[in-house]
């Protein structure tokens, strides 16, 4: 069977060059998403990176032992104590901006503990000087204007550095650092002083860190790996989509093509052939064809990720250090599932078409009656039954039903379960779509049984579609709804006029809030996000919180979260007030008092005041703004019109207090609107790679598919012509044929979006009230009427190529 099916796929090759290019593009986008998968996991940078240089690190600690992150500070008694036995230096860690981008701030005298090297220039020695970590030599000597805690200055710059992988650093004389942040974060311990000594001398609360552990101080203690979360995230959702795509539609083709040769099939067997035979020929030959058409994708995909590399960088995807290099096993994974996908859907013909007597083998051949097998109906009944099942086991939580890559397994399942029933609903739609043009001749008539008579070829074009049109249906709609419920939520949550926010930077200067409040008629509300721990009376820590400290008045003026159990109202300055899930998940009660361990390492007593409802964003926690540590970053403020203060007066009086500060104010609808138009720039961004890719795939085998289908249909574009047709009706029919099926398929990726509408409804429900109908319709038509194009482009040209020459000539060729 090995020889036969050789010399076939040499005789027949124009036959399998369809297979051949859908599996070989498919398994390009496989290896390329598999590749970048890889290049995103494991520890890009491995060892200390900042404090590689020192000896041992000394960092305050957490209630589990980890180090403390900014505010927290090394107490001066302990500076002092460490500085007797050993030579210390103070390192100052601040956000800066400068030039319209965010960094940090060190003193110069830390930068010789990392792989800083001057170069060019010379080190700052006057209060007004800076050094710019990886800084272009075209700057020497330029003045820039620094925005930093302390305010905005002017600086000129004396020196630049190469540039490192963990940081944009903006390095100031010692002094000016300490000026602007005098806490000392972290101290670099050198000199030949014993570490037991130097544990003694920090005592408790802090940390020691020599050897590897000083990689606990680095900015990214995991060596990049946290930097490419988001490139990770992309890679694995986008590779969970291209495999579903490539895997399908590969099988779906391999299964035409096989179908094709049904004629062919039957006459081995009526010379007799035995089935067990003809599944082996069959299977060598998608043997055959999908090791070299995987090897080639392999190829392909090879050279195309270093394109996406470029593009992942250029949009923010992935670091400006982020590299997809060559890796084997990525390569081997796509290769095995390029093969497989072949065989599956070679097999899932050759099992009918072996087991049927030669006889019947050839009527059905002819006829082309049956589309739907039985593993084809226990498939897509088990995808939909998935479907069905994911999305109402996960209604009680809305904030995995808002998240694309967590949800992201309810719109493949319903997408693919309306792709492989398709052939159950070709036949009604079709009809229906139709039947308006029967009166107007024979055309129309002649298209649609065209269209039903060769079902296969039908479902063939329209599975395609289905997965392409489907795609943008479901997974835009779970991510632009999720987007909008987020924000309406947020915005019904927050009562006030004004919001000010850092133009660039992380956070609000002292100078901007001073201003702001002494701006008359107005009621000023700073939120300062914080990683908080929470334990019991014990000491027993029983989770970790990112909690906003707010003051006690503005819960339920300001922000009004609905509450579950307790009040808003007379708080006092002990509160913490928790959602639900989290009351649950670590068994909090209302009123329980415990133990709050701020970013500073100071331990507060707090009172359990409120229980909220959990956000979509996940957990949601308050705690109050008089027990925030002094140097906490205000990340933005909410301004509330005292009453009978005019807004317009307030507007003019907040734009000059604010004039010469380095933030943005306007109303808090123009603030909501512009993070509602950032999500969509971000859903469209991801949309490029996650779904553009797969997309396109599916556009090419809507085009593949035509082409194959019209090499097939030589003999009966012939018998046509002789019937009188000429070659103008010949190709206006089957280019009506091609808008037909892409229209069918838009109906059924329509279908399989409404399903997911539907699902993620539920889930909304429970939290959003009338969650608002988001259907981004023009992705929608745009990708309908894409698929429309290509469909009839290559429906006409091979039509057209085909039917070169004489009809009398084709009707008397072999097939």
């Amino acid at each position: 069977m090995l020889s036969i099916a050789m010399a076939t796929v040499r005789t027949r090759w124009v036959s399998f060059l369809g297979a051949f290019v859908a599996l070989a593009l498919g398994t390009a986008m496989i290896a390329m998403m598999a590749l970048t998968l890889f290049a995103t996991t494991g520890t890009p940078h491995s060892g200390p990176q900042r404090f590689s240089r020192a000896d041992s690190v000394v960092v305050p600690a957490d209630p589990r032992g980890d180090p403390v992150r900014r505010p927290a500070a090394v107490p001066a008694r302990t500076v002092a104590r460490i500085a007797t036995d050993a030579e210390v230096t103070a390192d100052r860690t601040f956000d800066v901006t400068h030039d319209g981008s965010a960094g940090v701030g060190h003193g110069w005298s830390v930068a010789r503990f990392a792989p800083y090297r001057l170069a060019a220039g010379h080190a700052p020695t006057a209060r007004d000087q800076v050094v710019i970590g990886g800084g272009s030599r075209s700057r020497l000597g330029r003045t820039v204007q620094i925005s930093t805690p302390a305010g905005v200055g002017a600086y000129q710059v004396v020196g630049v550095t190469d540039q490192v992988w963990f940081e944009d650093a903006v390095f100031f004389t010692d002094a000016e650092a300490a000026r602007i942040s005098p806490p000392v974060n972290a101290l670099v311990v050198t000199g030949n002083a014993d570490v037991e000594d130097i544990r003694k001398a920090a005592g408790h609360g802090m940390l020691v860190l020599d050897g590897n552990d000083r990689v606990k101080a680095d900015p990214d203690p995991s060596g990049g790996a946290n930097a490419l979360a988001g490139a990770s995230s992309m890679a694995g959702t986008t590779m969970a989509i291209a495999t579903s795509v490539a895997a399908f539609i590969v099988i779906a083709t391999f299964a035409f093509v096989v179908d094709q040769r049904r004629r062919e099939l039957a006459l081995l067997r009526l010379v007799g052939g035995t089935p067990r035979q003809v599944r082996r020929m069959v299977l060598t030959e998608s043997a055959l064809v999908g090791a070299a058409a995987a090897a080639v994708g392999c190829v392909l995909g090879t050279v195309a990720s270093g394109a996406l590399n470029t593009w992942m960088i250029d949009h923010g995807v992935a670091p400006r250090w982020f590299e997809i290099g060559v890796n084997p096993f990525a390569l081997l994974l796509a290769f095995l599932l390029g093969v497989a996908s072949a065989l599956a859907g070679a097999a899932t013909v050759a099992l009918r078409a072996s087991r049927v007597r030669p006889v019947e083998a050839l009527r059905d051949a002819a006829a082309n009656r049956r589309s739907m097998t039985a593993p084809r109906w226990l498939l897509g009944l088990g995808m939909l039954a998935g479907a069905v099942i994911t999305g109402y086991a996960l209604r009680d939580t809305p904030e995995i039903a808002v998240n694309p890559r967590k949800y992201g397994a309810v719109p493949l399942l319903f997408t693919g379960a309306f792709a492989l029933l398709s052939p159950v609903v070709v036949w009604p739609i079709a009809r229906l779509l139709t039947w308006p043009l029967t009166r107007f001749g024979a055309g129309p008539l002649l298209v649609r049984q065209n269209m039903l008579n060769a079902r296969r070829r039908t479902v063939s074009t329209v599975v395609p579609v289905v997965v392409a049109v489907g795609l943008v249906a479901t997974m835009l709609c779970v991510q632009v709804a999720g987007d909008r419920a987020r924000v309406d939520q947020a915005r019904r949550q927050t009562r006030a006029d004004f919001v000010v926010t850092p133009q660039q930077g992380s956070a609000l200067n002292d100078q901007t809030v001073q201003a702001l409040r002494a701006v008359p008629g107005t009621t000023v509300t700073t939120v300062a996000p914080m990683r908080i721990y929470v334990s019991t009376l014990k000491g027993e820590v029983v989770d970790t919180l990112t909690g906003q400290a707010v003051p006690s008045r503005a819960l339920g003026s300001v922000f009004t979260p609905k509450v579950i159990e307790g009040s808003l109202k007379n708080l006092g300055d002990d509160f913490l007030v928790i959602d639900e899930r989290t009351a649950k998940s670590d068994n909090l009660t209302l009123g329980q008092h415990v133990y709050t361990w701020l970013p500073d390492g100071s331990r507060r007593p707090a009172r359990i005041g409120a229980i909220i409802q959990t956000g979509l964003d996940g957990d949601a926690t308050f705690l109050s703004a008089a027990r925030a540590p002094a140097g906490t970053d205000v990340k933005h403020a909410w301004v509330t019109l005292r009453p009978g203060a005019d807004i317009k007066d307030v507007r003019q009086r907040l734009a000059a207090a604010l004039a010469h500060q380095p933030v943005e104010t306007g109303p808090a609808e123009a603030y909501f609107a512009r993070v509602k138009d950032a999500h969509a720039q971000k859903t469209a961004t991801a949309a490029t790679v996650i779904l553009g890719i797969s997309v396109g795939y599916s556009l090419i085998s809507v085009a593949n598919t035509l082409i194959m289908a019209a090499a097939g249909r030589r003999r009966e574009l012939a018998a046509l012509h002789l019937a009188g047709g000429t070659r103008a009706q010949t190709l206006r029919m089957v280019g009506a044929e091609a808008v037909l099926a892409a229209a069918i398929g838009t109906v059924l990726a329509l279908g399989a979006g409404a399903a997911v509408i539907a699902t993620q409804r539920l889930s909304l429900e429970r939290i959003v009230t009338s969650p608002r109908l988001t259907v981004p319709w023009p992705d929608i038509w745009h990708t309908a009427a894409l698929c429309m194009v290509v469909a009839t482009v290559a429906a006409v040209l091979s039509t057209w190529r085909t039917t070169q020459g004489r009809a009398i000539d084709v009707m008397g060729m072999r097939e």
